[in-house]
């Protein structure tokens, strides 16, 4: 990311409603594609965003929250000082919250083994699945499906940012327990499991794409 990009506010509102479970004015079930190929019935991940360059947003931290009937066990599982307050300019049926304002460049950085593509882009952000009560009430199968909607909210940003002539990827390597911590999550309820980040990307011109065969030798008769 090239730590310069910045998006507008309503870009960036736009790209947050097409990672919505539905079209709808609630947000739960899963019936929206692409989420609607997922083989369960309402969303389990919701958003973690560290805001950096989203012109008309202060910076901060952000939840986007998936699935409302989890908005009351998420308020209670993070911490006490967090505003869930609706930003200014933030579509009604859009359930984003402000929890915190300020500078998190650094911070976001560090929670993804120190990368600077978590705090250079226009925004990044941690997913942050309902954990241990989806796996009491659905067993122990869908640990490995909550990583599956992780992959589709992920596919769904990539295509919205190159629509819109930027960047996103996926962050591999990232510290769960201190996401926790910053959150303020002491329990197995909800889980860090991936992180995303978008912008500007930094084109690496050393790159070349090859054909990977030959074509076909033709003989003249």
């Amino acid at each position: 990311m090239d730590a310069v990009t910045c998006i507008d506010m309503s870009s960036f509102y736009q790209m947050l409603m097409h990672c919505l479970p539905s079209t709808g004015e609630s947000q739960k079930e899963q019936l929206a594609l692409p989420f609607r190929a997922l083989p369960w019935d309402t969303a389990e991940v919701h958003l973690a965003l560290f805001v950096h360059r989203v012109s008309g947003l202060p910076k901060g931290l952000y939840l986007l929250v998936r699935n409302e009937d989890h908005l009351s066990d998420l308020k209670t599982a993070t911490r006490p000082e967090f505003e869930w307050t609706k930003p200014d300019g933030c579509p009604d049926n859009l359930p984003l919250y402000k929890l915190a304002e300020g500078d998190c460049q650094r911070l976001a950085k560090g929670l993804s083994c120190h990368q600077d593509i978590a705090g250079d882009g226009c925004f990044s952000l941690g997913m942050i699945a309902r954990f241990e009560p989806a796996l009491r009430e659905k067993g122990s199968w869908m640990y490995p499906r909550l990583f599956w909607e992780t992959g589709v909210v992920g596919q769904v940003l990539y295509l919205e940012a190159h629509a819109m002539g930027i960047s996103a990827t996926g962050i591999g390597c990232y510290f769960d327990d201190p996401v926790h911590e910053v959150l303020g999550i002491n329990d197995s309820s909800f889980q860090s499991l991936y992180h995303f980040t978008v912008g500007g990307p930094v084109v690496d011109k050393r790159i070349m794409t090859l054909p990977a065969y030959h074509g076909p030798t033709t003989t003249v008769a």
